[in-house]
């Protein structure tokens, strides 16, 4: 019986080394630095706002203000919304519904009184109305706000009815705001010989992606044929910005705006694949799984890239003005999204397999061979500057869009054995 209890304790042992060496079924996802960027504030008889710090430098990490723009903004509490929501869907626990709640009424407090958010705060709580990135316009920080907005109202959880029914005004003046926005058609404009709809002149096809995934989860919510109208034309425009074959460049990229393309929230794959599923048009999943299938491989083989230019010449279209730098979470984290809902449409284990890849990038895997994720820390760095230099400060953006890659790759079970043997 001895024996037997001793070899049994062996194998206990042995399994928890293996499990510490492979991590089993640990999740990579580490909140700490998150938490610390978090603050919670009191307004207005006591109504509970959630923030998250825009900056915090190394070596120290501290926490930073930024004395023209201000301590936290809509653009990063929506994102860590986001994240929380879908973290909380993983693991129903308390600590992420306090989140949700208190992170949602911040973004509710912002709102203006034309619909439109206003983005940054300043750390006597009053509002930044006055910098360009914080006017309460059609921007990004609005759009962001209403996929967050909406990633709350997918939620299926008693607790959250009421905060959820409160929303529900100002998802409508948002999808109101939106579609007088979009009302008129889009004439066709050029630009180095690229012809695109002048609308993505405009607002940018990145942009417009952020809208059409906040539009895919509302349609979700209000099955409006009214929202799937607007979802097709908004598609539509995110196709005339593709350019390129599986031989010629830009390889079916989808351009940013204007004739350039850029990495940092190029959505318009995912943004295309996931309506494309939701409202079932093959059209468009096509289309974004043209660009994953023969860009995405481009970009790692170039060891990824940060920008470019196209031009049109002589019926032929080349790039022009390639950058490699900086590289930064905002930029691979659309990308892993988009390989996960190509696997998730087609079950192509290519995909799967490409978004493991992708993932790497924050664990070596990028032209500084820096390891740009602390799983041990939560910390992500803010970006790769040169193949010699890296930005090791740690603000809200590298950090929540390395928690949504991470958490995204954490569902795909092969994405996931990709990342852990290149650990």
């Amino acid at each position: 019986m001895r024996n037997v209890m001793y070899i049994f304790m062996i194998a206990i042992v042995l399994n928890a080394w293996s499990c510490a060496k492979t991590t089993c079924d640990d999740s990579l996802i580490n909140t700490s630095h998150l938490e610390h960027l978090y603050q919670e504030i009191d307004i207005n008889d006591h109504i509970r706002l959630g923030t998250v710090w825009i900056y915090s430098n190394a070596p120290d990490y501290p926490l930073v203000n930024d004395p023209d723009e201000g301590f936290t903004c809509v653009d990063d509490v929506s994102r860590a919304l986001v994240f929380y929501c879908r973290q909380y869907k993983r693991d129903p626990v308390k600590k992420y519904l306090d989140k949700i709640e208190s992170l949602t009424r911040f973004i509710m407090y912002m709102k203006a009184g034309n619909g439109y958010y206003n983005n940054f705060m300043f750390p006597d709580n009053g509002i930044n109305v006055v910098h360009p990135n914080s006017r309460s316009t059609p921007n990004f920080w609005s759009w962001r706000a209403f996929w967050a907005l909406t990633e709350l109202n997918l939620l299926d959880s008693p607790e959250l009815n009421d905060l959820r029914v409160q929303t529900q005004p100002y998802l409508e003046q948002l999808f109101n705001n939106i579609e007088q926005l979009f009302s008129a058609e889009s004439d066709t404009i050029e630009i180095a010989g690229i012809k695109i709809p002048s609308v993505l002149a405009e607002y940018g096809a990145d942009q417009v992606a952020v809208i059409m995934i906040a539009l895919s989860n509302y349609y979700q919510i209000n099955n409006q044929t009214v929202i799937k109208g607007l979802l097709l034309k908004l598609g539509d425009y995110l196709l005339a910005a593709q350019y390129g074959g599986e031989n010629r460049s830009p390889y079916f990229a989808f351009l940013s705006w204007k004739n350039i393309w850029h990495a940092w929230g190029n959505m318009q794959a995912y943004a295309l694949l996931y309506t494309g599923r939701i409202i079932q048009n093959v059209h468009f999943i096509n289309a974004g799984l043209n660009e994953v299938k023969y860009f995405y491989p481009f970009c790692i083989e170039q060891n990824f890239l940060s920008d470019f230019k196209v031009a049109s010449s002589n019926d032929s279209i080349f790039i022009y003005n390639l950058h490699s730098f900086p590289q930064i979470s905002y930029g691979i984290r659309p990308m892993i999204f988009a390989s996960l809902e190509a696997y998730h449409i087609t079950g192509d284990e290519v995909y799967a397999t490409l978004a493991g890849t992708l993932t790497t990038w924050y664990f070596g895997n990028n032209p500084a061979h820096q390891v740009m994720y602390d799983h041990l820390t939560g910390r992500a760095f803010d970006g790769i500057d040169s193949a010699s230099k890296t930005n090791y400060n740690s603000g809200a953006e590298s950090t929540i869009e390395t928690l949504l890659s991470i958490q995204a790759m954490e569902s795909n079970a092969i994405a996931k054995r990709i990342v852990m043997e290149h650990i």
